[in-house]
């Protein structure tokens, strides 16, 4: 055998260790695959990763530059109304409002008129967080944020957005012979609504309002202008109105009376001098009363009292009509909740002042004007005379208020029917 063939057959030098040059061969291609793979995955989540970065570079760069919704809203009186419920202008003065305060003020991420939009479309759709993400292209924590902070604004602004009523006769009542002079002295209507509520289970029997289910009542007075002058929120569902006028009436902070004015109240409520209300055992729902003369003078004051104190009604219509928050299922703490309806009425304000021409006036007159059709359809009775108008008026310790709250009523009831007598 030559040399070539013994290089053929030769095999591997084997050390002391008992391995071969190739099996350490084998081991360092091995381990040389082993690193290529590790490092081929890891470029691959890398690019991975990288490629979603880059396509969330824009997103996230976008809510920080560019205010894409806000411009989006201005564009157009039309869309600035439908998504915030007022027009540019009226948007433009009510950011004005909190610049010019320093209440809140523009910051790196999201300049003011970002943020009152941000509360505005909120409270104005009843949108939540996920909804809002999309709209502003914000994260669920900015939008949570800034809402907040918005709601905390306009509630350190209530004695600014909510004022007392003016002790002069108010301008409709001037212009109507129907409630003029008699109505000379009202300054306005007062009423209670119902809000749904969320609250834990132990406290839910005690809000269980009138409809079944856990609301809260809020007592409000407004003017003849469907401006709120004052509102009391976070009653439980099952207080009664005069319960809660009660509190209001002892509270330093409550509801103003200027002497010797009142409000038009329902028969709900404890007939007092600042607050007059219908004859009860006699009609008093314009339904009850429309297309027929009245035929004693009871029925006339129940008639053109209500007329007068419809304007409540009306007020909440709107208010609620324009925020649907107001409407739909809570998703906020109690606490919270009761602040949102404090706000929306300060903003409902403002609008009315800047906007009075309104048009969810006319859509809520038609709905009450249907609703009172409803009614009359019905045929509700006259409602009884309860046992407890007198001793809730002498629950509030108000005996004289109550007598004189009487006397005032007949006093307008007896002028109101000579009048009418004559004219008829």
């Amino acid at each position: 055998m030559d040399h070539h063939d013994e290089d053929i057959y030769a095999v591997d030098y084997i050390d002391g260790t008992g391995h071969s040059d190739h099996d350490d061969d084998d081991m360092f291609a091995k381990a040389a695959s082993v690193v290529v793979v590790g490092a081929s995955l890891f470029l691959a989540m890398l690019m991975e990763h990288e490629g979603l970065f880059i396509e969330r570079a824009p997103y996230e760069n976008h809510y920080l530059t560019d205010r894409s919704f806000v411009k989006f809203v201005v564009e157009s009186d039309e869309r600035c109304h439908d998504l915030l419920r007022m027009n540019v202008e009226c948007f433009r003065r009510f950011v004005d409002i909190f610049k010019d305060s320093s209440i809140l003020k523009d910051t790196i991420h999201c300049s003011v008129d970002e943020q009152i939009s941000i509360f505005l479309h909120t409270v104005s759709h009843n949108l939540r967080n996920r909804c809002m993400k999309v709209y502003c292209r914000r994260s669920g924590e900015t939008i949570s944020r800034y809402f907040n902070k918005v709601l905390r604004a306009i509630l350190s602004m209530v004695d600014i957005f909510i004022k007392p009523p003016s002790p002069d006769t108010p301008r409709q009542i001037r212009e109507n012979p129907r409630w003029y002079p008699y109505f000379k002295d009202c300054i306005g209507a007062i009423d209670g609504t119902h809000i749904p509520a969320k609250v834990p289970a132990e406290m839910k029997k005690r809000f269980i309002g009138r409809k079944g289910t856990p609301t809260q009542n809020v007592l409000a007075a407004c003017d003849f202008d469907l401006i709120f002058t004052f509102v009391a929120a976070g009653w439980e569902g099952s207080a009664s109105d005069s319960r809660i006028l009660r509190d209001s009436i002892a509270d330093e902070m409550g509801i103003i009376r200027h002497p010797g004015k009142f409000y038009l109240a329902d028969a709900g409520f404890p007939l007092l001098s600042n607050f007059i209300t219908p004859y009860r055992v006699t009609r008093y729902h314009l339904s009850e009363q429309r297309g027929r003369l009245p035929r004693t003078k009871k029925e006339l004051f129940n008639h053109r009292h209500s007329s007068a104190r419809n304007v409540i009604e009306r007020a909440f219509g709107v208010l609620k009509k324009r925020f649907p928050i107001l409407n739909g299922e809570q998703m906020y703490s109690y606490e919270k909740q009761v602040d949102i309806v404090m706000a929306c009425c300060c903003v409902h304000n403002f609008i009315r002042g800047v906007m009075p021409n309104d048009a969810y006036i006319a859509e809520v007159n038609r709905e009450i004007a249907a609703a009172e059709a409803m009614r009359n359809h019905r045929r509700h009775d006259p409602v009884e005379e309860g046992p407890a108008r007198i001793p809730t008026a002498a629950r509030l310790g108000r005996s004289d208020d109550a007598r004189e709250g009487n006397r005032i009523r007949e006093e307008l009831c007896a002028n109101m029917w000579n009048d009418y007598r004559v004219d008829h």
